[in-house]
């Protein structure tokens, strides 16, 4: 590993003997963690897989006993926690820039949605000033670094390098160490905190539902347009599944990875060598991410390998890095597009559904890139609850529709039913794009929704 130097002096950084007697004398309960947030300014919290559950459930209970109350700022619940349980509900406001989990909390009324890019995270998380900051973290190496691991991207330093912050390490057993570098690297020295708790609790893995024949079918149309050497940044889901598989049974060669996250499927595609990075400008041969998702499978591979490089997703996700690669593949997700080419990704309606994410921030990097390409994917229609079929390409988004992707930005749409180029299109040009690449049963009806 490159000789990395801390960049902030933790409660003990002046303390003799090395960073194994700072770690030995930073060692807490989670109880005495919970007493030392301060509650009259928010938390950041690791997120995700990397929940500090030992801490949710201390910092609960001392809500509850001291009827206080207290922000929490975090991104991707997993699962059920103590702070977001119902008995917190009046002790705990959340802000989240992104829906998974938190689609079930936000009926409570005391968990809210932040709209921001993905690659924005940290700065959104600064920007509340919090006190306290909670990151959950491998043991440490030889050298007293320990890596913030499989969600490390988005609890950007930028949250803790600030005056006043309290600096609270959870360092978890099995969380893997996971390799870093460079002035945006994801490590932390134990040198730089102001307090550890040793807490195993075991990750939550991430699993998708096998691709089906819609799936593949889009994927084949979209493993069309990755060439030889390009560089392919890849989203979640049975989708980017398939699309993995069309790459590998397609033969591509030398694919190089440049994402903010990396899963079971890019495992493949390395073991595979369909995922080379020899043809990378930017960091050649390595696969470089802000997010770990997947299963153990996934974290073994990950840990300690060289291969790997884990960086903030402020440093993923900025266009100005992306198309510093040539050849750059972006494929996204879309819940609804309009027939001029605006592109819903995370709501129904108006409720949040998901989140904004780094969408934009891929689409525009990208076809920044020399040679680059921006795709958006989605099926044609789906059922709703009642067998009845829509479309998911129409005339207009519904209403109260967030605007994820403006049509000035979109460039490939892809469907089960082929592909519709919209760069310098014209609307009309557009819409007929679209319209043959939508369900079948629907197109007549799209075709008169352009005619009126």
């Amino acid at each position: 590993m490159e000789q990395l130097q801390p960049m902030r002096r933790g409660r003990l950084a002046d303390m003799p003997g090395g960073w194994q007697a700072q770690y030995r004398a930073l060692l807490t309960t989670a109880e005495e963690a919970a007493e030392l947030t301060e509650l009259s300014a928010p938390a950041a919290v690791s997120g995700a897989a990397c929940w500090p559950e030992k801490y949710d459930a201390a910092l609960a209970r001392r809500l509850l006993r001291e009827d206080a109350r207290i922000e929490l700022d975090a991104l991707f619940m997993l699962h059920p926690t103590e702070l977001m349980g119902p008995a917190c509900r009046e002790h705990v406001t959340c802000n989240s820039d992104f829906f998974a989990m938190e689609r079930a909390f936000a009926a409570q009324g005391n968990l809210h949605y932040v709209p921001a890019h993905l690659g924005r995270t940290g700065a959104w998380l600064a920007s509340r000033e919090p006190k306290t900051v909670v990151a959950a973290v491998s043991p440490p190496n030889e050298e007293g670094w320990m890596s913030r691991s499989l969600w490390a991207g988005t609890l950007n330093r930028c949250v803790f390098d600030r005056p006043g912050v309290r600096l609270i390490a959870v360092v978890n057993r099995n969380l893997p160490f996971i390799c870093s570098g460079g002035e945006e690297h994801t490590l932390l020295h134990v040198s730089e905190v102001d307090a550890i708790v040793e807490d195993d609790f075991q990750p939550t893995e991430s699993t998708v539902p096998p691709p089906d024949e819609t799936d593949q079918r889009i994927a084949g149309y979209i493993a069309e347009l990755v060439p030889d050497g390009a560089c392919i940044q890849f989203g979640l889901g049975g989708l980017a599944n398939a699309v993995g598989s069309c790459l590998a049974y397609a033969g591509k060669r030398d694919l190089g990875l440049h994402t903010e996250v990396l899963t079971n499927c890019v495992m493949e595609l390395v073991e595979k060598g369909v995922i080379t990075g020899a043809k990378k400008q930017l960091l050649p041969g390595k696969l470089v991410t802000s997010h770990i998702v997947g299963d153990r499978a996934l974290w073994r591979f990950a840990a300690d390998n060289p291969q790997v490089c884990l960086k903030e997703v402020s440093w993923t996700n900025e266009p100005r890095n992306i198309c510093r690669n040539d050849n750059v593949v972006s494929i996204n997700n879309a819940m609804e597009i309009d027939l001029t080419g605006q592109v819903n990704a995370e709501t129904v309606g108006p409720r949040q559904y998901s989140g904004t994410g780094g969408q934009l921030e891929w689409v525009v990097g990208s076809q920044w890139s020399r040679g680059g390409k921006s795709i958006i994917a989605l099926r044609s229609a789906y059922r709703d609850r009642n067998g009845q079929l829509h479309s998911k390409i129409v005339p207009r988004l519904s209403d109260g529709s967030a605007v994820t992707t403006p049509r000035s930005c979109v460039q490939y749409v892809a469907t089960e039913y082929g592909v519709a180029d919209l760069r310098y299109k014209s609307v009309v040009q557009r819409a007929q794009a679209l319209i043959e690449i939508a369900h079948p049963d629907f197109r007549a009806e799209l075709r008169r929704s352009i005619s009126c």
